[in-house]
């Protein structure tokens, strides 16, 4: 596990965390954080998927602000830096941010095939790169704000897997029935809906930790971004 700078398409010396996969030649995954930049849970989590087979890159998406947070959501101010950091942040450009990590794998040989997955803000910017990017998988755990960003009718994108938590309290129920109903209207968007599970269910240490769930969640995901 090390820190590497990639080069965005503006210029800007991104960093990055990358985590080499455990079993040799990983497949190419690029790691999307939530808002408390990449702390400890991140690293876990990189390293988690990493076990799994996965070459795993985590730009630092926050660089532009600030490069290095990292944040524990239970402390209540440090969640409110979270929130600033996440408003200060230019969704668009963090796209293009994180395609640099897309087209670092494929300039190191790795492929084109270059999956992304990302949990809460990182979950809605997995997304985003399913539409915008040519990633040809995502995944995303508990993103907010999809009632809003997904298409209301079919288009071209990458397949994308949502898992989502019923009782989030950033997606209503009338939020998440959008987003259910706008998913199956694409070719390739399952979405699972995690009953009794609220936002972060898959954090491990997290407030709201369900390990029952997170395990379907990761047999899930490993079944989509191997298919």
């Amino acid at each position: 596990m090390n820190i590497i700078t990639l080069t965005t398409d503006d210029g800007f010396a991104l960093p990055a965390l990358h985590v080499p996969s455990a079993t040799g030649t990983g497949q190419p995954l690029v790691l999307i954080q939530e808002i408390f930049g990449i702390n400890a849970a991140m690293k876990e989590a990189a390293q988690a998927w990493a076990r799994e087979g996965f070459e795993v890159l985590c730009p630092d998406l926050f660089a532009r602000q600030q490069a290095g947070v990292d944040l524990d959501p239970a402390q209540p101010e440090q969640f409110q830096q979270g929130v600033a950091l996440m408003q200060g942040m230019d969704p668009d450009r963090a796209v293009r941010d994180l395609d640099a990590a897309r087209a670092w794998f494929v300039a190191q040989g790795r492929g084109e095939k270059v999956s992304a997955l990302g949990y809460c803000l990182g979950g809605r910017l997995a997304v985003m790169m399913a539409l915008r990017t040519p990633v040809s998988a995502a995944v995303s755990y508990y993103g907010v704000g999809l009632e809003e960003l997904l298409p209301t009718e079919r288009v071209t994108m990458a397949p994308c897997l949502l898992h989502i938590a019923e009782l989030d309290a950033f997606v209503p129920a009338e939020a998440r029935q959008t987003i259910l109903s706008r998913a199956a209207l694409q070719a390739r968007m399952p979405a699972h809906v995690y009953a009794g599970c609220d936002h972060a269910f898959a954090r491990p240490g997290g407030e709201h930790f369900n390990a029952a769930a997170a395990e379907q969640a990761r047999v899930r995901t490993l079944a989509f971004l191997r298919d």
